[in-house]
């Protein structure tokens, strides 16, 4: 990286005048840490610093007005949802998991054990200067738009590494965005629900009575026991009540009156209306395959 910044964390007034000293790299760590005011000039790093024709903005630098330039690559970690949904749509999510005996890496990386880097930065300083990258490079069938924009640069160096490499680089955005889109919690909850409804042999089903069965769920998508919120990056957690409504609402889903035979009156959910969110969402390409849940979930 050109100029790395040193801090692990750091404050938003740091981070601008670190900028200011001219080209680097912000890499910043333990994001979830970070206060309202270092938050607010991140974000605003995040959602200029990637466009050199509008990364520039006046700012009051050691009491005086200054252009500051924030053209800049930009890294981040940290725990829960530091990026808001804006910020989220130019990211490709990688969730980490804790390694296994069988995943285990075969050593163990730590601070000053940087040969292998060292290569690879050695080798990308000489390659750099003379490759010729296309600004525009062809994108996978179907990815348009701010999809594009994140892929971009990702394809334009695979590109320049020859056929192999640019054929993979499709491959792994369209799994990436495929993934994405399916794992959305508001079309995961539609797919689930209907799995329940069939499962229980029900049209009609209560808010608290779904909450329960989602958390049932035993198959590897489900994870309704550590929800994540709809970033896919809280910390994990149980769906509350008021998340699953807040789903729902996203696709149109909302308590209404039901009437099942032989019980009482009640406000909850609908067989029609899952039904319903499924058929809109498979027309716009945004639904994944119903599934069939064996053996059924209990209702006790």
């Amino acid at each position: 990286m050109l100029r790395p910044n040193p801090e692990a964390l750091s404050t938003g007034a740091a981070v601008i005048d670190f900028i200011d000293e001219g080209p680097g790299t912000i890499g910043l760590d333990e994001l979830d840490l970070v206060d309202a005011e270092a938050r607010q000039r991140i974000l605003m790093l995040w959602n200029l610093g990637h466009d050199r024709a509008l990364a520039k903005r006046a700012l009051m630098v050691k009491g005086r007005r200054k252009l500051v330039d924030f053209y800049a690559p930009m890294m981040a970690a940290g725990l829960g949802s530091f990026l808001a949904d804006a910020q989220l749509t130019r990211t490709f999510v990688l969730e980490m998991h804790r390694y296994t005996a069988e995943t285990k890496p075969e050593r163990k990386f730590k601070t000053g054990d940087t040969a292998d880097l060292d290569a690879v930065y050695s080798y990308l300083r000489h390659w750099a200067p003379n490759v010729k990258l296309n600004l525009h490079p062809e994108m996978p069938p179907g990815v348009i738009a701010r999809d594009a924009d994140n892929a971009c640069s990702l394809l334009a160096v695979a590109e320049a590494c020859g056929p192999e490499w640019k054929q993979r680089a499709h491959e792994a955005i369209l799994f990436l965005l495929e993934k994405a889109r399916i794992e959305q919690p508001q079309l995961r909850i539609i797919r689930h629900g209907l799995a329940i409804f069939d499962a229980l042999g029900i049209r009609q089903i209560r808010n608290a009575q779904l909450n329960k069965e989602l958390k049932r769920l035993d198959f590897l998508d489900a994870d309704w026991t550590r929800y994540r919120g709809v970033s896919g990056l809280d910390q994990a957690h149980p769906l509350t009540m008021n998340e699953q409504v807040k789903l729902l609402g996203m696709v149109g889903i909302a308590a209404k009156k039901c009437n099942p035979p032989k019980e009482k009156q009640f406000r909850g959910l609908t067989l029609e209306q899952f039904e319903e969110a499924d058929r809109v969402h498979r027309a716009s390409g945004a639904a994944a395959p119903r599934l069939r849940l064996v053996p059924a979930p209990t209702s006790e």
